[in-house]
């Protein structure tokens, strides 16, 4: 988030950025106002570009000792690398403690912390609250920091004087998408473009609407339009890779992650985890292994493997060279990250997968025996049966799809796997129990279809038969009950 005030002119930005990096380059001193060299900073910052970022703020307080503006993104630098200690000493250096920005400083310091009361309190004593710069950017402090019914109170207040306004009516698109009310965004973002209709960042917001819509194409026209007003809009090229990845163009969802990579909008760790799902997805495990471990040395120069991320980034990698059949490496990838994160259900569920592609189905028991005692929920149960499923273990399979049943009869279609695991042992009793809770139940015209294409052997038609004729006499018996 870029959090200092932007300067008036944005040609005057740039403009002090060039002289300020020719200087840099012939090594020569070039003096500058702090608040000047914090812009500059504030600009790198924006970039990702932090370690330029640094160096220009050092060099202000080189020349500025004490100067709030350079403390203050100094402290934001810190937030930007995830050092919250660093930034809070930064803040409890600066004397200024009535300065807004020093205020809103703190109050992102708060939120990162939780404490929603004291940051509540703390920005209701702001001098320019008022003012539509800084209701703008409280509201997307709160609705970055996952804060939503927070910043509703200070969307009201700028609603009273500024709904008019096309700054206003930006923030509002802003709200309303991250809030999920997407056809208000829409429209929202729709009137903004026909004032303006080559903003880029109304194009990303309206893809981001329907992506969240599940309207992949839509999606990737809004960024192709972005695009269009500015190729370097690295959210456009997210927007593009995520929905490319829903349409299964996964050689297209690649290419633009690597621009977005490139444009500085998704961090290395996330992008090569992006790209390494897109080669999972294809089934290209070489590849997929090749980014997962892409991803594990930055979490490892970084100090990251503490994260959740690094838990599904050794599990993907884990399934990879199972599928490779590096089964050996696989376990290895486990056992590594479980030192770190010990009895995570996730990892537990990624070892038992490995064992049944290894066929060495007891030690998959066993493992998700420990599992279930760990997590019980109703999703490991399923993923559980569904991982028995993909490898042919109906009975095994049958066991947890049952106990998910029996919690939820509606769960995803645990009906219909039960149905299905019941036409394959010839229960028929238990098939109709679950195909009249299924929402795409067998029909008579798809059993005929199995009878005459599916069956294998001649047992297996004779049950199906029976179904059949079974679903024609209560259909019949049905016709009749309505008629009186």
């Amino acid at each position: 988030m870029s959090r200092k005030n932007i300067p008036s002119e944005k040609e005057e930005l740039e403009k002090l950025i060039t002289n300020y990096e020719a200087a840099k380059a012939e090594n020569r001193q070039l003096y500058l106002d702090g608040d000047q060299l914090a812009d500059i900073s504030d600009w790198y910052a924006s970039r990702s570009k932090f370690e330029e970022a640094q160096e220009a703020v050092t060099y202000g307080l080189q020349l500025h000792p004490g100067n709030t503006d350079l403390l203050v993104e100094q402290a934001y630098l810190y937030l930007d690398t995830r050092n919250l200690q660093k930034a809070k000493q930064v803040l409890d250096s600066i004397t200024e403690a009535y300065d807004p920005e020093v205020k809103m400083l703190k109050a992102e310091l708060l939120l990162n912390e939780g404490q929603l009361e004291e940051t509540r309190s703390l920005l209701a004593t702001i001098e320019d609250a008022d003012e539509l710069g800084r209701i703008c950017e409280v509201v997307y402090l709160y609705l970055e920091m996952g804060y939503p019914d927070m910043a509703k109170e200070w969307m009201e207040k700028g609603e009273k004087t500024y709904s008019e306004t096309k700054e206003f009516m930006a923030l509002q698109a802003d709200y309303a998408l991250a809030t999920q009310q997407l056809d208000s965004a829409i429209k929202i973002y729709n009137q903004l473009l026909d004032i303006e209709p080559y903003n880029t960042p109304y194009w990303t917001g309206l893809a981001k609407c329907y992506f969240f819509q599940s309207k992949w194409s839509k999606a990737i026209e809004a960024c192709d339009f972005a695009l269009a007003a500015d190729e370097s809009d690295g959210e456009a090229y997210t927007t593009k890779a995520h929905s490319f990845f829903q349409l299964n163009n996964f050689d297209k969802s690649i290419e633009n992650y690597k621009k977005a990579m490139e444009y500085k909008a998704v961090s290395p760790d996330m992008g090569y985890m992006f790209i390494g799902l897109c080669y999972s997805a294809k089934e290209d495990w070489e590849k997929a292994n090749e980014y997962y471990d892409k991803v594990i040395d930055f979490l490892e120069k970084n100090n990251g493997n503490e994260s959740a991320l690094s838990i599904d980034i050794y599990t993907n990698k884990a399934n990879a060279l199972a599928e490779l059949g590096r089964y050996k490496e696989a376990h290895q990838t486990c056992k590594k990250i479980s030192k770190i994160h010990p009895k995570d259900a996730t990892i537990l569920l990624t070892e038992g997968k490995i064992y049944l592609l290894e066929r060495k189905l007891e030690k998959a028991r066993i493992c998700f025996i420990k599992l279930s005692d760990i997590d019980s929920s109703i999703d490991m149960y399923y993923m559980i049966a569904c991982a028995y499923m993909e490898n042919n273990y109906e009975i095994e399979s049958q066991y947890y799809l049952e106990k998910v049943y029996a919690l939820d009869p509606k769960f995803e279609d645990v009906a219909e796997k039960l149905s299905v695991c019941s036409l394959a042992y010839g229960d028929i009793e238990s098939f109709f129990k679950y195909n009249n809770d299924c929402a795409h139940p067998v029909t008579e015209e798809a059993l005929a279809g199995l009878i005459n294409y599916a069956c294998q052997n001649e047992e297996q038609r004779k049950i199906f038969k029976k179904i059949l004729a079974r679903m024609k006499k209560e259909k019949k018996e049905s016709k009749k009950n309505k008629g009186k």
